[in-house]
């Protein structure tokens, strides 16, 4: 049996963990190879507030014309981090060109957190990932991203209810996708990740306590752990489950080892913990 493979639509950062380097590590322990399509190379993570950075937008039409030519084929496109919302058309491109039947599309639309935009966009990313979403198996928005793809208030106010987040998934599920995981949910004693499958109609939560760490690439982490289950044949409430456990994990140990927060959790010391995802 061949092994699968991704097409990870995403940044490469060459310091702090994010991204491309959260997502090559991760899939490939999950036995998947992982093929890099980088929407652009910055020389370290946003959480330094200060990079340099190269757009590969003029690069990524010229990749996609190549792979096309050889005959090349992916069992997954996973898209996270674009560099501007016009790339959001070179990545449905990407899925028109080379998802078949059967093929996993994954959109992470990475935009926000914590109630605000990323400092890097405006609203035109908004508009622009609703229509990659209509594209999407499955889509991984933290709560800050999903109301904004509902045009609803970002802020959290009080612990959103089951029902609420319920009618949400099924809200988002109408703009394409058939399933939905929303991450970061907060609850009265930590958060959840939550899972909605529209075709069984099945809802499920994941629940954990806080870490208290906050830092870059914790949803590119959980995406790439999610993709890479999904692809081994696990059912996607149980992936949910089991990338909160591995998520919890790894922030767990990064917090302990007292690492400056701003180079992203600390995954090559816990990977091994994906050769057994089912004792997690």
């Amino acid at each position: 049996m061949s092994t699968k493979r991704v097409l990870a639509i995403h940044d490469l950062c060459s310091f702090g963990r994010c991204s491309l380097t959260a997502a090559i590590p991760v899939i490939s322990v999950l036995g998947s190879q992982v093929c890099p399509f980088p929407t652009a190379v910055f020389s370290n993570n946003l959480t330094y507030g200060e990079f340099t950075n190269t757009d590969l937008t003029p690069q990524m039409s010229e990749f996609l014309a190549m792979w096309e030519k050889l005959g090349f084929r992916y069992d997954a496109i996973y898209s996270g981090f674009l560099a501007n919302a016009a790339q959001v058309t070179l990545v449905k491109e990407t899925i028109a060109r080379f998802a078949a039947d059967g093929t996993l599309v994954v959109v992470d639309p990475a935009m926000a957190d914590n109630g605000e935009l990323y400092p890097v966009f405006d609203e035109s990313i908004i508009g622009a990932m609703r229509t990659l979403i209509a594209d999407a198996v499955l889509i991984t928005p933290n709560y800050t991203e999903a109301a904004l793809l509902l045009g609803e208030d970002p802020h959290i106010s009080g612990i959103p209810t089951t029902k609420s987040l319920l009618q949400k998934c099924k809200d988002l599920s109408k703009h394409g996708p058939k399933r939905i995981i929303i991450t970061s949910v907060p609850t009265q004693t930590g958060i959840k990740n939550i899972s909605y499958d529209s075709i069984s109609e099945s809802f499920d939560e994941a629940t954990t306590y806080k870490v208290p760490f906050a830092t870059c690439g914790t949803g590119d982490l959980f995406t790439s752990t999610v993709t890479g289950l999904l692809l081994k044949g696990m059912d996607l409430h149980t992936a949910a489950e089991t990338a909160t456990k591995f998520l919890t994990r790894v922030l767990d140990y990064t917090h302990e080892s007292g690492s400056d927060y701003r180079e992203g959790v600390q995954v090559e010391p816990c990977l091994g913990l994906l050769a057994t995802p089912e004792l997690l």
